[in-house]
């Protein structure tokens, strides 16, 4: 258990620092084009390779090259392990360039998938730019391999640091762009994905990395990474799909509302990325040890704890980020080209994609005890589901709330995905010891809204002075009365929290 603190604690950190220079960039972004037709086009075009790639081809063979490589090298050896690695690449290589090539016949046709009520110069813009960008599609397909190949061997600090070079890249292109051009942003792009990949090949060499030359698509190897890449592309394409459909959907709404939902959900995924995600990504292979062995009856056990502790952590920040979404974007956004009303408009999206922050945090741990149990099917079909709803309720919304409505829709369907996934857990391993898990639920909510009352109350004060340090003090004291709270109530989390603190001071 001290491994996966230690790793789960690198890995935080490590995403921590990452997180906020990325935060950095996207203020950079807003400060030079704020939200506007070159923003908006940029943010589509760097979704295309988001949505498409990274988050999904890219997770499914990060997903599947892991457990195949950890079972090559133990029955076969390194040498044979490394092969299988090098016939991955090569074949990453190839398929790469024919993506690419098809892409820049066909531009505006996927830019229209993705952006579909994009017209006139942002249409134009949004072209120029995805013709260039699909160019790092092979590149970060290998990126994530060597990251693979770091993670199997414990590497989760740098793993955690590769978007340091990825961000200041990126960075150093929006400032280049406004004397050099919109064209620089697309160019500094595939640079940025590049420095990226050569930022982890020195550690990949380290841990006895060597590239063997192997290209054989009949390999058993090959064909079995990928029959196991469709179920996973699917399973995990819900929050993707979701949203591709919400950009989608804000492409017809007036210039602005993609930026502004794209920057409310930055902040969103900020949350999921540093907490849930670290999370998830160490607690993973304790779930795969349980399922393989059967034991059931600890599985049950490191998922109640698991879902309390993300309810624990996500639930003061999903109301933290209601009630303060204005101050929230004024404070990291309002600078340059990013006026009050864009300020007003992401605050809006940011509150209502924090309704469905805990349910998130649920579904991303129950995801990963469905796979370590080997079912790949109820993933899938929650997925299909969530979809469905994400577009049912987006379409009714966004009549009403326009760009928030996409937001709040998105939280109502992560809220029906988990509860699915709940259900049907339930069904294939029986009780889930429910009870402790709605008791956090309910005391971790009333914590928050009591911290919620002492927030406002100290910051609606004062405000008057200073917005940022009315912020900073009220929620620095809002986080000292959740955690007061918590522990009066106590919270199932807390426990081991309070043993660790006891056995601190024990030892000193």
């Amino acid at each position: 258990m001290s491994n996966v603190v230690k790793s789960a604690f690198i890995l935080f950190v490590a995403t921590m620092i990452s997180k906020v220079l990325g935060f950095f960039r996207d203020l950079v972004i807003g400060y030079v084009y704020g939200a506007g037709i070159v923003s908006d086009s940029y943010f589509a075009a760097l979704n295309i390779m988001t949505i498409a790639f990274v988050s999904l081809l890219c997770v499914a063979i990060q997903s599947t090259y892991m457990p195949i490589y950890t079972s090559v090298e133990s029955k076969e050896g390194k040498n044979k392990a490394l092969k299988f690695t090098g016939n991955v690449i090569n074949i990453i290589i190839i398929v790469s360039i024919f993506i690419s090539i098809v892409g820049w016949f066909y531009t505006e046709l996927i830019v229209k998938f993705f952006a579909a009520g994009f017209k006139g110069e942002r249409l134009a813009i949004t072209v120029q730019l995805t013709k260039i960008i699909l160019f790092s599609v092979g590149i970060v397909c290998i990126t994530y391999v060597l990251k693979s190949y770091l993670e199997i061997h414990d590497y989760f600090l740098i793993t955690g640091l590769m978007p340091i070079p990825y961000n200041l890249s990126i960075i150093i292109a929006v400032l280049l762009s406004g004397k050099y051009g919109i064209n620089m942003l697309a160019y500094g792009t595939v640079f940025a994905f590049f420095v990226q990949m050569i930022f982890l090949i020195p550690f990949c060499y380290k841990k006895k990395f060597k590239y063997k030359f192997n290209f054989s698509i009949k390999d058993k190897y090959i064909k079995q990474m990928g029959l196991a890449i469709l179920p996973i592309l699917v399973g995990a394409s819900a929050n993707q799909i979701n949203s591709l459909v919400d950009k989608n959907l804000a492409s017809t709404l007036p210039i602005g509302a993609l930026s502004s939902l794209g920057y409310g959900y930055k902040l969103n995924i900020f949350v999921t990325g540093l907490f849930i995600a670290t999370i998830t990504s160490v607690i993973y292979p304790l779930f795969s040890k349980l399922g393989n062995s059967n034991n059931i009856k600890k599985l049950k056990m490191t998922l109640c704890s698991s879902i309390n502790f993300v309810t624990l952590i996500t639930m003061p920040i999903s109301i933290g980020a209601f009630i303060l979404a204005e101050p929230i974007v004024r404070i990291l956004f309002e600078k340059g080209k990013f006026d009050a009303s864009a300020t007003i408009a992401t605050s809006h999206v940011l509150a209502y994609y924090a309704i469905g922050m805990v349910a998130t945090g649920f579904r991303e741990v129950l995801v990963r005890v469905f796979y370590s149990l080997k079912d790949t099917k109820t993933p899938m079909k929650n997925s299909i589901l969530c979809v469905a709803f994400n577009i049912i309720f987006n379409l009714i919304l966004i009549k009403y709330l326009k760009a928030p409505g996409l937001a709040l829709g998105s939280s109502i369907s992560a809220i029906l995905a988990a509860i699915f996934l709940m259900f049907n857990l339930r069904k294939k391993i029986g009780k889930l010891n429910g009870m402790s898990i709605l008791l956090t639920i309910i005391k971790t909510f009333i914590a928050g809204i009591v911290m919620a009352i002492a927030v406002l109350f100290i910051f609606n004060r004062l405000n008057v002075i200073n917005e940022l340090l009315a912020f900073v003090v009220s929620v620095s004291i809002g986080a000292i009365v959740y955690g007061v709270l918590v522990l009066v109530l106590r919270v199932d989390s807390t426990d081991y929290i309070i043993d660790m603190l006891k056995s601190k001071l024990a030892n000193r």
